[in-house]
């Protein structure tokens, strides 16, 4: 919290003189409490009991921080403001001495500066629903490949080895349509409780607000991010555009600064829209090159010149998106802004690889190290940027 503002602080100050104007009408009463009553201090919070001068039964308990909110308030603001800054620094120290070590801080500052001037659009993959119970595109596969019979696990186990999601969806959405649409409408709903222990909103989706104001993009079917901002804000959403839907005025909202949400695979209640199997990603992106004259190839290449893309819980490995922002950025009509990435660090035999075909499409990652499939340093660097460009923060002259 910081201190309140100058209106504020007017405000408050013609209330507390009014206050004050009424206590000292109360002049004799008040050098009564003052010497008479019964004042003690009690070890449970601690809290200041007052004995009333009437009645001994009766008494009245404050706690420290009220009075010192009460009768001293700028000396509990600056209290407070010292003690945000030490638990700032402890709770963002592991985040900056890691992009210390790791020769990250130019970059870093690069996309908080991103953040800062609200140009910043996210790109949400599976990974950032993981933590709030939704499956992988692997695992939902895997499990939808089960719930068919182990005849079609056998045949679709190599498919599932290689990664190679498309056919392996074309393949199960053939086998068994109904059955195919039940499990993503089951699967990827929006939970209304916690479950197992687990969040409503994973941190990525909780810092989204801080993050853009503008245009997001997700692969995911589930409805976290339209809830998260509904909550916040009390209405949903102004643009949208689930998968394969057209003519829904997508493009002009975010060309007029509309808070845009794009959902490449489509809605999960909406199985017209899905973007999942060979078929629909035909359908969508054409059939053999980008066609742009479709509705999702050009919004994608509209916020993909116009914005900068922040990849989280995405893996980045070929597939159609990035097909489609290598193919604008190789025609080479358009300005490419800087793209950023919250990756995982790979294998150092394959970070070069991974490294230039990011750059080629002026994606650059900011690299993160996972022990034992732990995350955490993601959400870490996430919460250290949005809090050194809303100035919460400093990092000062770290290099």
């Amino acid at each position: 919290m910081n201190k309140p503002s100058f209106d504020s602080n007017y405000v408050i100050n013609r209330v507390e003189q009014y206050l004050q104007s009424k206590l000292a009408e109360n002049s004799e009463f008040n050098d009564e409490v003052n010497h008479s009553a019964s004042v003690e201090i009690s070890d449970e919070g601690p809290k200041v009991r007052i004995k009333s001068l009437t009645d001994p039964e009766t008494e009245f308990s404050y706690d420290i921080s009220e009075i010192l909110y009460w009768i001293e308030r700028d000396t509990y603001f600056d209290e407070l403001a010292k003690w945000n800054g030490v638990k700032l620094e402890e709770m963002h120290r592991d985040a900056v001495v890691f992009l210390k070590e790791t020769h990250q801080y130019s970059l870093f500052m690069d996309l908080v500066d991103a953040i800062r001037r609200q140009r910043i659009a996210p790109f949400i993959g599976a990974g950032a629903s993981l933590p709030a119970g939704y499956p992988s595109w692997g695992n939902a596969l895997k499990s939808l490949a089960k719930s068919m019979g182990e005849k079609v696990v056998e045949s679709t186990s190599q498919l599932l080895k290689a990664c190679d999601y498309l056919p392996l969806a074309e393949i199960l959405f053939q086998h068994n349509e109904h059955l195919f649409l039940n499990f993503v409408q089951t699967e990827f709903r929006l939970k209304p409780t916690h479950e197992d222990d687990k969040p409503i909103f994973p941190p990525v989706i909780d810092l989204l607000p801080q993050i853009t104001s503008s245009c997001i993009i997700t692969t995911n079917f589930d409805r976290l991010i339209e809830k998260r901002f509904e909550l916040l804000r009390g209405r949903p959403l102004q643009g949208y555009m689930y998968g394969k839907q057209a003519q829904n005025g997508f493009v002009t909202q975010l060309l007029k600064g509309e808070h845009c949400l794009l959902k490449l695979h489509g809605d999960v209640e909406e199985p017209q829209s899905y973007v999942f199997t060979d078929t629909q990603y035909s359908e969508a992106y054409g059939t053999d090159a980008i066609d742009f004259t479709k509705q999702l190839p050009r919004s994608l290449r509209q916020i993909y010149v116009s914005h900068s893309l922040l990849f989280l819980g995405c893996s980045l490995e070929q597939d159609r998106t990035l097909e489609l922002f290598k193919s604008v950025k190789d025609e080479g009509h358009f300005e490419i802004p800087n793209h950023f990435a919250l990756l995982p660090e790979p294998k150092q035999d394959d970070k070069p690889e991974k490294m230039g075909r990011l750059l080629s499409m002026n994606i650059k990652p900011i690299w993160y190290r996972t022990d034992n499939h732990d995350h955490s340093m993601l959400e870490k660097i996430l919460m250290l940027a949005t809090d050194v460009a809303s100035k919460r923060y400093s990092l000062g002259a770290m290099k």
